[in-house]
């Protein structure tokens, strides 16, 4: 099979969570060492991935609209290697060449460091490549965990949200199997990570400039794994990983509310560098649909773990995710979820509409019976509450001081083209510990310090500031606010 010359263009489309966002950095950073090159030009490029996402129908629909418009590339690119990758690639291989069959290969979520040979063989071939775990059913339970391999052997900075920060995936998988949920099958079952290699990558993101790590799981805080005959909790970890010189802060995300022990919450609480945030769905206010989800727990116990989020540490900001127009949700059933936000404040919340997903328990069960305009009216009033509320709890730090990790310039500087420019100040962005995003001006060497801010200003998403510069006078510590 003899190698068929190309440009070593690389175009990437990444859709869904930060998850696939780590997932794209580690497929990049494979193809590099094969000397490809990024290119954010499609047409450029000689190799287009997606990477895609399958837990919304839009999702889905962003890539089919993607793949038809390089449909007739190939007529006069013949070297031109189309693959799709992730969650929509191991639910729907046959789909996908059925419907965009100019497709070269379909690579589920524990095959993507296959991609490099596959691309290869796509191209040198011109035979359609796939690589996918099985299915839950498709044998034992090790059988088909082994077959979602975690792939975390490469890095690439470029690929990460800024230079200062980056994913840690510490758990493949979910076994919650919520009824609404692809996840389960497109992610496989839940495994954790070794302890001794997760600390270990820390420090090589450390070594690389890195300040801040996300840890990554479907449920986060269900992490347990068993390493030299001790059992690691997500407490344990977060203390492993604390000290690690060079780190600054320490987030992790997405929390199951279940598995909020007290333990992990006290580590929270007691470890600096771990940020005081937490993002915990809740899904619903009602019962009745926390049931017809199968989310586990009822609004009670979810009560009863905001309490004692609230009580071990004062001030944690708490995000979460609800679902408008799942089957059967009354109108008093979403009441109950607007009641359960302005019982409870999230700083944020992520509000989706229902869409039915083939494979999900949901899908064979009930009908999908809450009309298109209801949805779009609950998920309207219930971004409006939520905006509400947000604006008038960021009101809260209006007159405050906070520290800010600066990520850099901001998206409104980026579009205006200051973030290239020579200018001493442009609008930067970054994030306190609780989260909360700030937008203030100072020079651009000041990305990836942590700086001080004074809030003058709010909107429902973003705190407004002005830098805080210390001059030293005759022994004296003189606080500088600069106007911006």
């Amino acid at each position: 099979m003899s190698e068929t010359p190309h440009n070593k263009q690389l175009y990437i489309e990444t859709v869904g969570c930060q998850m696939n966002m780590l997932d794209s950095e580690l497929v990049v950073a494979a193809l590099r060492k094969q000397q490809f090159e990024l290119t954010n030009d499609i047409k450029a490029a000689d190799t287009i991935l997606f990477n895609t996402c399958s837990v919304r129908e839009h999702a889905e629909h962003k890539i089919y609209s993607q793949l038809g418009r390089i449909k007739f590339q190939k007529r006069s690119r013949p070297n031109l290697v189309i693959g799709v990758m992730g969650c929509m690639a191991q639910k729907d291989q046959e789909l996908i060449f059925e419907k965009a069959p100019h497709v070269d290969l379909v690579v589920g979520t524990g095959q993507l460091g296959e991609i490099p040979k596959l691309i290869d063989e796509a191209r040198s071939s011109r035979e359609r490549q796939t690589a996918l775990s099985l299915d839950r059913k498709g044998g034992s339970r090790e059988s088909v965990a082994n077959s979602f391999e975690s792939y975390d052997p490469l890095r690439d900075p470029e690929m990460r949200p800024s230079p200062y920060q980056a994913f840690v995936r510490i758990m493949i998988g979910c076994d919650k199997f919520c009824t609404y949920c692809v996840v389960p099958m497109t992610r496989g079952p839940e495994q954790s990570r070794p302890p001794s290699l997760i600390a270990s990558e820390v420090r090589t993101l450390a070594e690389q400039g890195v300040k801040e790590v996300t840890l990554l799981g479907q449920t986060v805080n269900s992490y347990r794994h068993t390493e030299d005959g001790r059992e690691y909790r997500m407490s344990d970890l977060l203390e492993l990983i604390h000290d690690t010189e060079g780190i600054e802060r320490i987030k992790f995300v997405t929390n199951y509310p279940k598995d909020m022990t007290d333990d992990l919450l006290q580590a929270v609480r007691d470890l600096p560098k771990v940020c005081r945030y937490l993002h915990v769905p809740a899904q619903s206010g009602c019962d009745d649909q926390l049931k017809a989800m199968k989310r586990g727990y009822t609004v009670a116990e979810y009560r009863e773990m905001m309490q004692r989020i609230n009580a071990t540490i004062p001030g944690c900001a708490v995000s979460s995710d609800f679902i408008v127009g799942f089957c059967g949700e009354s109108e008093e059933s979403f009441q109950k979820s607007m009641a359960l936000i302005e019982e409870f404040r999230f700083k944020n919340s992520f509000i989706f509409k229902y869409s039915e997903r083939p494979g999900t328990k949901a899908n064979g069960l009930w009908p999908d019976d809450i009309p298109e305009d209801v949805k779009k009216r609950r998920n309207n009033e219930m971004l409006d509450l939520q905006n509400r509320i947000s604006e008038e709890d960021n009101a809260e730090f209006i007159g405050t001081t906070v520290q800010v990790l600066c990520e850099g310039a901001s998206k409104t500087a980026t579009k205006r083209g200051d973030a290239d420019s020579d200018s001493p100040s442009i609008q930067l962005v970054g994030r306190t510990d609780c989260d909360r995003i700030v937008v203030f001006d100072g020079n651009p060497r000041l990305a990836g310090s942590m700086v001080e801010v004074d809030v003058h200003d709010i909107t429902a998403t973003t705190l407004l500031g002005s830098i805080v510069t210390r001059q030293i006078t005759h022994g004296m510590e003189i606080d500088l606010p600069v106007v911006s």
